[in-house]
C-alpha cells in the first residue's frame, strides 16, 4: 500500500514539474506584457506633464514678452525718448555676443535691431566692461563713449544721447542692459527719468528671457 501511494505521489509530483514548468513561459510572458504596458503608462503620463509644462513655460514666457514691451513703450512715452531697447549678452552662461531683441520706437524711427545683433564682445570691450560694471551709464555726448565700436555703432543710429540702466538676475549677474535714446538732444530730466527707469528696469529684469 506504501509502495503504491509513493508510485501515485511521484506520478503526480513529476505531473506538477512538468506543469510549473510549462507554465513558466506564459508567467513570465505575462509578467513582460504587464510590465511594458506599466512603463507605456507612465511614459505617456510624462509625456503629458511635460507637454503641461511646456504650454505653462510658453504661456509665461508670452505673458512676460508681453509686459517687457508694454514696459518699453510706457517708458518711452514718459520720457519722450525716441528708442528704448535692451542690449543683451548671450549665450546665457557664456558671453560670446551681444544683441538687441526687445525694441520699441518712436514713429519714424530707425531700430537699432536690425543691425544689432550677434556682435562679439571682443570687438566693444570698455563698453562691455562699463555696462557690467555700473548700475548706471549717462552720455549727453556719445562723443563721451571711450569704446571705438560702441561710438561708431550709436553715431550710425544717429545717437546724441544716451542713459543705460544695468539689468541683473537673481545672483546680481550682469543679464542686460535698457537702454534710452535721445536722437534729437531733448535733455533728458535727469533724476525724475532716472527714477522711472530704476522702476522699470527692476519690474523687467527678472523675467526677461534669455537669448540662447
Amino acid at each position: 500500500m506504501e509502495q503504491e501511494t509513493k508510485g501515485f505521489f511521484m506520478t503526480h509530483l513529476t505531473t506538477i514539474i512538468v506543469a510549473i514548468i510549462a507554465a513558466i513561459p506564459t508567467i513570465v510572458c505575462g509578467w513582460f506584457i504587464y510590465n511594458q504596458s506599466y512603463k507605456d503608462k507612465m511614459t505617456d503620463i510624462k509625456i503629458e506633464q511635460i507637454k503641461v509644462e511646456n504650454d505653462t513655460k510658453f504661456a509665461i514666457n508670452n505673458r512676460n514678452i508681453a509686459y517687457i514691451h508694454g514696459t518699453m513703450w510706457e517708458l518711452l512715452h514718459k520720457l519722450e525718448a525716441d528708442r528704448c531697447f535692451i542690449i543683451q549678452p548671450h549665450p546665457e552662461h557664456k558671453h560670446l555676443f551681444l544683441s538687441v531683441c526687445f525694441e520699441v520706437d518712436r514713429k519714424g524711427v530707425a531700430p537699432v535691431k536690425d543691425f544689432f545683433q550677434h556682435i562679439p564682445v571682443n570687438t566693444m570691450p570698455k563698453f562691455i566692461k562699463d555696462m557690467a560694471a555700473n548700475v548706471w551709464l549717462y552720455y549727453d555726448d556719445i562723443a563721451k563713449i571711450d569704446d571705438p565700436k560702441a561710438q561708431s555703432m550709436m553715431i550710425m543710429a544717429g545717437t546724441k544721447q544716451l542713459v543705460l540702466r544695468q539689468l541683473v538676475d537673481v545672483n546680481s549677474s550682469w543679464i542686460g542692459t535698457l537702454v534710452i535714446e535721445n536722437i534729437d538732444i531733448k535733455g533728458f530730466d535727469k533724476e525724475p527719468a532716472m527714477e522711472t527707469i530704476s522702476t522699470a528696469a527692476t519690474s523687467i529684469q527678472y523675467i526677461l528671457p534669455p537669448i540662447q
